[in-house]
């Protein structure tokens, strides 16, 4: 798919070819997570996204056949659409917040917004996706304004090893130190782990890990 990013030959040198790639890979992100309906149960669904510019304080910001440079400031090299002016805070903030994350995107997948609809941090209690997301639970954060960032760092302080927080009542944002297609990929294991807990609740509820168990195998991958 090509990406049909805006007046892409107005952009400076540097930041055409970043702009090209990024922009792809956003949509290429997008279009994972849309094959296995992780954006929505009803066409194409809530996505946006935003990968780091290496050795700048600017990031790519785009979804489906769009995409424009921003910087750590808000200022935005090219033309965005209202919605995706709307998250800029919260991309700026996350990108400013951790600086080892590379790639974060923003979705209503369903079975996770039934999870932060109903003001319930997802608990992962399927050990094959607890083992890839490196983390017991996807947090929920407080109640706050559309689009407002605070929620979202205090869950980045507050849970530094989710890879994702659910804002309530909403969506969710998530993150990576790796890909955005790497993150996608995550998104779609957990958007499946976030199902199984639904069904596992008509059989009387997921029971938890043996205690210790992730940390163990963590401790293990790293050394």
């Amino acid at each position: 798919m090509t990406t049909a990013v805006k007046s892409v030959d107005a952009y400076p040198p540097q930041a055409q070819e970043y702009l090209r790639e990024f922009g792809r890979q956003i949509e290429q992100a997008g279009q994972v997570l849309l094959d296995w309906g992780s954006l929505s149960t009803r066409g194409q669904g809530a996505y946006n996204a935003g990968i780091r510019i290496p050795g700048q304080q600017a990031f790519v910001l785009g979804t489906f056949g769009e995409a424009a440079v921003v910087d750590f400031d808000g200022n935005v090299e090219g033309e965005l659409s209202r919605s995706l002016r709307e998250v800029i805070a919260v991309y700026t903030a996350v990108f400013k917040e951790r600086d080892d994350l590379q790639a974060v995107l923003h979705t209503h997948s369903p079975y996770l917004t039934a999870h932060a609809i109903a003001h319930k941090p997802f608990k992962i209690q399927y050990w094959s996706l607890a083992k890839r997301a490196g983390a017991k639970e996807i947090p929920l954060s407080e109640w706050a304004p559309r689009y407002a960032p605070e929620p979202v760092v205090q869950s980045l302080r507050a849970h530094p090893d989710a890879p994702a927080v659910l804002l309530r009542n909403r969506g969710l944002f998530a993150w990576t130190p790796h890909t955005l297609l790497d993150l996608a990929q995550l998104l779609n294991g957990l958007e499946e782990g976030a199902e199984i807990a639904v069904y596992s609740a008509l059989l009387g509820g997921g029971k938890d890990l043996p205690e210790g168990a992730l940390d163990t195998f963590l401790k293990q991958r790293k050394g």
